[in-house]
């Protein structure tokens, strides 16, 4: 009867430091997405393309790829951003960016400093067109 004492003891032992085991391996996690799940989903769904010559020119841009295909989508609701590409237009550093809407196509510019959408796609040419306010320096973009 000694020997079933101590084999109990034991066992018993054993359960209790498995059981704690596991809640201590479990106590720092929640119901939460884990930092990959989050990273993943906050990645954009488009493409984007720095040229790393206009990069450098340009230097940091308080607007980022993420920020200019929000502002297009924004300004454009039901817009899926597909492409967006740091560009140069009149010696600024634009965002050119690319959307499906709808059946077709938009394509708009967004100034990489203020965040203002400057130029919108004119067409079949490829050409882009200024956004339609005050063009003071001749340039093709607003001068707000």
């Amino acid at each position: 009867m000694g020997k079933m004492k101590v084999l109990s003891i034991i066992g018993g032992g054993l359960l209790l430091s498995g059981t704690v085991g596991a809640a201590f391996a479990t106590a720092g996690e929640t119901d939460s997405p884990s930092r990959e799940a989050v990273r993943t989903a906050a990645a954009p769904s488009f493409e984007i393309e720095i040229d790393p010559e206009l990069d450098a020119r340009f230097g940091p841009r308080p607007v980022n790829a993420v920020d200019a295909a929000e502002t297009v989508t924004a300004a454009e609701p039901g817009a899926r951003v597909v492409k967006v590409e740091l560009d140069e237009e009149g010696g600024r550093a634009v965002w050119e960016v690319e959307a499906q809407l709808g059946g077709g196509s938009i394509e708009a510019l967004v100034d990489a400093f203020t965040g203002e959408i400057v130029g919108e796609d004119a067409g079949d040419s490829g050409d882009f067109e200024d956004s339609g306010g005050d063009d003071d320096r001749g340039d093709g973009f607003d001068d707000d």
